[in-house]
C-alpha cells in the first residue's frame, strides 16, 4: 500500500510508483537527449545552409546539408517513438499499481466506510481520478523534460551564434513565469472540486439506472432528470470557469513569444547590417528562437494538466490513506474449525447513536434450529451482522466454540457461516457461476445437485442455456423469486457449518417457502441454522424461538410456548393469519 501520507503528493508519486521504473525512466531520459538535440542540430544546420551553400556557392555542402537534416530527422524520430512509449509504458503501469491498491483497500475496508459513503464516488476514484493522472505522468515527465532539454539545445545554439542576441531574445520571458504558477495553482483547485462533481454524478447516475424499476414504477423520470441536469450544470459551470482561466494562459505566452522575436528581429537587423554577424548567423539563432518558442508555451500548458493530475492523485492517496480503523484484518492462514455454540453475552450495539441492540443474551447450541423473530427495526438483522464481525463496534461478549469472536480469523469465522439475505446480490453471470461463487472448489455435480434441491432447475430447465444462461446486472432477468433460489443454492454449496436465513424467503410464495425450508432441513439436518423469520409457519418446528422487541429479548422458548406467553409473538401470528386469508 501507499506510504508515508505525510509527503507531499508529488514526493510520493516520485518515490513510490516513478522510481520502481527507473530502468525505462532513464532510456527514456537518454531519447529525449537525443531527440532535444536534433532540434538544437536541425537550427544550426540552417547556418552553414545559407552561408556555406547560398552566398559561398559551396557544392559539397550542397550535397552534404540535406542528407544531414534526413539523417538529423531520422534519428529525432526514433528518439521520439522511443522515449513516448517507455513513458507511457511507465504512466499505465503506475495507474494499474494505484488502481490495484486502491480496489484492494476498497476489498478489506469495513461495513461502516461503506455505509459512510457513496458508491459513485468511490468508482469515480478509480476511473476518472487515475485518468487525470495517466495523463498527467505522460504529459509532465515526457513533456517537461523533453521540453526543457529542447529549450536548453536551443538557447545554446542561439548562444553559440550570438550570446548578445540571446539576451535581448529572452528578455521577455521571465514575465510568463508568474501567470503560469498562478492559472496551475487556480486550475488544480477547480479540478479538485471537478472531480468532486463527477463522482457526485456517477453516484446519481449508479443509482437511477440501479432502481430503474423504482424509477417507472412511481413515473419519476423527470426527477431523476433534474437530480442528473443539476449536477451536469455544476460540471459544466466548472469546467468553463476552467477553461476561462486556463485560456488566458495562451495569449499571454503568444505576446511575450512576439515580443522575444520582435526585438530578436531589430537587434539582429542592426547586427547584419554593421556586419557583426553573418545572415547565415542571424537565421540559425532565428530558427531556434522560433523553435523555441513552441516548448516554451507548452510547459506553460503542462502545468496545467500537472496540475490536474496532481487534484486526481490527491483523492486517490485519500482513499489510499482511509484511517486503519475502517480497515478490516483478514488472513489467509487457518487457525480453528468454527463448529460449536454461538453465544452472546450482554452484547450491545448502536448506529450512528442509534441503540439497535441493549444487552443481549442469547445461545444458539451448535446443530440446532434456532430463530429469531420480531417487528421491523427490533435488531435481528443486526444479530447476523454482527456474527459475521461485518461491524466489530458493539459491546458485550460474542463466543464461538468459547473463544471471543474479536481474537478469531476473519476469515476463519465468515468461511464457517452461509449467509441468505432478503437483498440478493447475484452476479451478470450465469446461474451455475452464481452458484458456485459459495465455493469455487464445487464440480459440476455439486452444482447440480443443490440447484435440484434449492427449486433453481424448475426455472432454469427453461431456459435455452440451463445453468448456464446469463441473468443479467444483479440478476434482472429473473423474477425475485429466482433469485433467491439462486442465492439459498449459493449458501447450501458452501457447505459451512452455520447458516443464516436473514428473510431470505421472504419473495417466495408460501408453498415454495416450505419446500426451501423442508430441503434446508434436510441438507443442513446436522448443521447449526439460524432463521430470521419472515412467516412463522417456517419455524414452528425451531428448538429456540427469540422474541426481539427494540433491541432486547422479549421472550424466548418454543412455538407452543411462545404462543402462550409472549404477546408480540401472539400478535405476529395474527397478522400472518390475516395474511393468508387475503
Amino acid at each position: 500500500m501507499s506510504s508515508n501520507p505525510k509527503k507531499s503528493v508529488t514526493s510520493r508519486i516520485i518515490s513510490d510508483y516513478l522510481l520502481s521504473h527507473k530502468t525505462k525512466i532513464v532510456l527514456a531520459l537518454l531519447m529525449m537527449v537525443i531527440s532535444a538535440a536534433a532540434t538544437g542540430l536541425h537550427a544550426w544546420l540552417v547556418r552553414p545552409a545559407l552561408d556555406e551553400v547560398l552566398i559561398k556557392g559551396n557544392k559539397e555542402m550542397l550535397f552534404l546539408i540535406p542528407i544531414a537534416i534526413i539523417l538529423v530527422t531520422l534519428i529525432k524520430g526514433l528518439a521520439t517513438y522511443t522515449h513516448s512509449y517507455q513513458m507511457s509504458k511507465v504512466a499505465h503501469a503506475i495507474i494499474a499499481k494505484l488502481q490495484t491498491q486502491m480496489f484492494e483497500k476498497l476489498m478489506y475496508l469495513n461495513m461502516k466506510f461503506y455505509t459512510d459513503s457513496k458508491s459513485g464516488n468511490l468508482i469515480s476514484r478509480l476511473i476518472n481520478d487515475t485518468y487525470y493522472l495517466r495523463l498527467a505522468i505522460v504529459k509532465s515527465v515526457t513533456g517537461i523534460i523533453k521540453d526543457v532539454l529542447v529549450i536548453i539545445f536551443l538557447l545554446g545554439n542561439m548562444f553559440y551564434q550570438s550570446w548578445t542576441l540571446t539576451l535581448f531574445a529572452f528578455f521577455a520571458f521571465p514575465l510568463a513565469l508568474w501567470p503560469i504558477r498562478k492559472i496551475g495553482k487556480s486550475i488544480r483547485k477547480i479540478t479538485y472540486t471537478i472531480q468532486n462533481e463527477i463522482a457526485v454524478f456517477s453516484n446519481v447516475l449508479a443509482e437511477s439506472i440501479k432502481g430503474i424499476r423504482q424509477v417507472k414504477a412511481y413515473s419519476r423520470e423527470n426527477y431523476e432528470k433534474q437530480r442528473a441536469f443539476e449536477t451536469i450544470s455544476y460540471i459544466q459551470k466548472y469546467f468553463t470557469n476552467s477553461a476561462f482561466i486556463s485560456n488566458r494562459l495562451s495569449p499571454l505566452m503568444e505576446f511575450i513569444g512576439s515580443l522575444a522575436v520582435a526585438l530578436s528581429i531589430y537587434a539582429g537587423g542592426v547586427f547584419v547590417l554593421n556586419e557583426s554577424m553573418t545572415t547565415g548567423q542571424f537565421m540559425s539563432f532565428l530558427v531556434s528562437l522560433l523553435l523555441a518558442y513552441q516548448p516554451v508555451k507548452a510547459l506553460g500548458n503542462l502545468n496545467i494538466s500537472v496540475q490536474e493530475g496532481l487534484a486526481g492523485a490527491e483523492r486517490i492517496f485519500k482513499l489510499l490513506d482511509t484511517d486503519e480503523k475502517n480497515m478490516e484484518n483478514i488472513s489467509a492462514k487457518k487457525t480453528v474449525d468454527l463448529d460449536g455454540d454461538i453465544i452472546f453475552k450482554d452484547v450491545s450495539f448502536s448506529y450512528n447513536d442509534n441503540l439497535v441492540l441493549d444487552k443481549i443474551n442469547l445461545t444458539i447450541p451448535k446443530g440446532k434450529k434456532v430463530a429469531l423473530v420480531g417487528l421491523s427495526g427490533s435488531g435481528k438483522s443486526t444479530i447476523a451482522n454482527i456474527i459475521l464481525r461485518l461491524y466489530d463496534n458493539y459491546t458485550g461478549t460474542i463466543l464461538i466454540n468459547s473463544k471471543n469472536i474479536k481474537d478469531l480469523n476473519l476469515t476463519d469465522i465468515r468461511n464457517s457461516v452461509s449467509i441468505v439475505t432478503q437483498e440478493t446480490i447475484l452476479f451478470n453471470d450465469t446461474i451455475f457461476n452464481n452458484i458456485k461463487y459459495g465455493n469455487l472448489e464445487a464440480n459440476d455435480e455439486d452444482i447440480n445437485i443443490v440447484a435440484q434441491n434449492a427449486g433453481v432447475n424448475n426455472f432454469a430447465d427453461e431456459m435455452k442455456q440451463k445453468l448456464h444462461s446469463v441473468i443479467g446486472e444483479s440478476g434482472i432477468k429473473l423474477s425475485g423469486g429466482q433469485r433467491q433460489r439462486i442465492a439459498i443454492a449459493r449458501a447450501l454449496i458452501k457447505g459451512a457449518p452455520f447458516l443464516i436465513m436473514d428473510e431470505a424467503t421472504s419473495s417466495l410464495d408460501n408453498i415454495t417457502e416450505n419446500k426451501i425450508h423442508e430441503t434446508i432441513n434436510n441438507v443442513m439436518n446436522n448443521k447449526t441454522k439460524l432463521i430470521i423469520a419472515h412467516r412463522l409457519s417456517t419455524i414452528e418446528d425451531a428448538d429456540i424461538i427469540y422474541v426481539l422487541d427494540k433491541g432486547k429479548i422479549e421472550n424466548k422458548g418454543s412455538h407452543s410456548e411462545l404462543i402462550l406467553k409472549s404477546t408480540i409473538y401472539k400478535k405476529l401470528q395474527l397478522r400472518e393469519q390475516l395474511e393468508n386469508e387475503f
